[in-house]
């Protein structure tokens, strides 16, 4: 069996490509991941929030004052929070990917796979 040379390296330029293309793609599956506890958070501390706020509207709208007490025992919402997780999810995509694409050598394509060794 003769030993086929190795393919050369791959240039600063593909690799910078790799990296790029599987940041984009990684980065947008860990948004897309970190959006569902994010999106828990809001209804849970957004939510409450928004409902309290409805029924002062609504008090206001009906008899001119707030007769409703839900705003005494409601914390500060952190609206923030669920926009800084999926961020935070997006950004250790982003990194995620473009390491393992930039580290990570190429697999091996057709002229890197074995020759069959049967004659039939």
């Amino acid at each position: 069996m003769s030993a086929e040379p190795a393919p050369p390296p791959p240039t600063l330029g593909r690799r910078l490509y790799r990296g790029l293309a599987f940041a984009v793609m990684v980065g947008l599956a860990g948004a897309a991941v970190s959006a569902v506890p994010g999106l828990f958070l809001q209804s849970v501390f957004v939510g409450e929030t928004q409902r309290c706020l409805e029924a002062q509207r609504k008090d206001i709208a009906v008899g001119g004052e707030i007769v409703t007490d839900c705003a005494e025992g409601l914390a500060d919402a952190p609206v923030w929070l669920p926009v800084v997780m999926v961020a935070a999810g997006a950004v250790v995509g982003v990194v995620g990917g473009f390491g393992y694409g930039f580290f990570q050598p190429p697999r091996g394509g057709a002229a890197e796979r074995e020759k069959a060794w049967l004659p039939f």
